[in-house]
């Protein structure tokens, strides 16, 4: 475990700045389940630390007996949390009273509840009870659970793009579904296209969104968005295309929309006319793609892809999962949040489920435009810029 070093300016100087995402302060002998749900709070969100002896009005209180408090607190952390987290505390000296700096790490375990059953995350302002859409995606971080996997209720077979899904099958598996002397519900139930619930088949959320009649039925702002502004910045007067259908339908659009806004130039060679483009299609296919695959589909709102004259910018509703970070993602690294999209993608040809897609992207636009793509993550948004040369 990592050894926290507090000294007594470090100390006054985060007193002096109060509470916040990070930082706790509560009085010596508070309630066990108001310790429990301070520290289940950190642990699902980003971790930090409760000030054992501060008054929230920023008063050092300190701790009478602290020894015994630190096992006090200690026992409250393997008993009163589920899972069980391991803290660190350390005892820092103030004016002759003893402050107790008790560390709560980002858990490996997440989602966290307190004994009582209740799962609190961290906030700006202090702790709330978590929502259901928070919860999932806790679940979601540690893998316990994908979003594109759970139902969607009031669905039926029926809404089923039988052709579509008949020529992806035959392509995929090259069989056709007759030969697999399978009943088709129970081959769509196999292939997570369709699951139980309250003992009736209906949509997974991935399912529906690759093979149903009409997607945006019940995920209306599962779609891209392409706006084209004139000049570098965001202006009153641009053009927007929105693109719905299937995810496949979603990307093939993209492709052909981005191409019809960004420029081309003719290369002869010997008696052939070859048309360059400015950013290479694979470039930009490998951007939607990553965008369609991994956005977090929880999240109410669509991938937005903006044309600058200088650049595009690729939004996708969501942070980077898991342990990808802006650095390592240059690398290779990658997380599926949503397991049963990525897997179909892959089926369909547009991914290859290694992690090779952003290594390639960054050597081919440094070859063809002379400088690599930023990453940025914004709020709820993971940004893809992509600059374009001047041809």
């Amino acid at each position: 475990m990592k050894i926290f070093k507090m000294n007594k300016v470090g100390l006054l100087e985060i007193i002096k700045k109060g509470e916040d995402s990070f930082t706790e302060f509560k009085e010596e002998k508070v309630h066990p389940d108001d310790i429990a749900a301070e520290i289940v709070a950190f642990a699902n969100t980003e971790g930090g630390k409760i000030l054992l002896g501060v008054s929230d009005k920023k008063e050092i209180k300190g701790v009478s007996k602290p020894d015994i408090e630190m096992h006090r607190v200690e026992n409250i952390s393997h008993n009163n949390c589920e899972p069980s987290l391991a803290i660190s505390i350390e005892k820092v000296k103030v004016n002759k009273k003893i402050i107790l700096c008790i560390y709560i790490p980002k858990g490996p375990e997440r989602p966290y509840r307190t004994n009582r059953g209740v799962y609190y995350i961290r906030t700006s302002s202090g702790r709330r009870q978590a929502s259901r859409e928070e919860l999932l995606r806790l679940y979601q971080a540690t893998r316990s659970i994908y979003y594109d996997e759970l139902p969607v209720p009031t669905t039926s077979v029926d809404e089923l793009d039988i052709l579509y899904f008949r020529r992806f099958f035959e392509s995929f598996y090259q069989t056709k579904i007759e030969e697999m002397n399978v009943d088709l519900n129970k081959l769509l139930e196999n292939m997570k296209v369709l699951t139980l619930m309250d003992e009736k088949l209906v949509f997974t959320v991935g399912g529906y969104l690759l093979f149903a009649l009409n997607p945006q039925k019940h995920f209306p702002v599962c779609k891209i968005t392409i706006a084209k502004f004139y000049g570098n910045e965001i202006g009153e007067e641009f053009e927007k295309k929105d693109l719905e259908g299937k995810l496949e339908e979603q990307i093939d659009g993209a492709d052909r929309v981005l191409n019809q806004y960004l420029r081309t130039k003719v290369k002869i060679e010997g008696f052939e006319n070859e048309l360059k483009f400015e950013i290479p299609r694979g470039v930009l296919r490998e951007a939607v793609v990553n965008a369609v695959a991994h956005r977090d589909y929880h999240i109410p709102s669509q991938i937005r892809i903006f044309i600058f004259d200088n650049r595009l910018e690729i939004m996708s509703p969501g942070k980077l999962p898991n342990t990808v970070t802006l650095e390592n993602i240059k690398l290779g690294v990658h997380s599926e949040r949503n397991q049963l999209i990525v897997s179909y993608l892959a089926k369909m040809g547009y991914m290859t489920q290694i992690g090779t897609g952003i290594p390639r992207m960054i050597r081919l636009l440094k070859k063809y435009t002379g400088r690599e793509p930023d990453f940025e993550e914004r709020g709820q948004e993971f940004i893809v810029r992509i600059w374009r040369p001047n041809l």
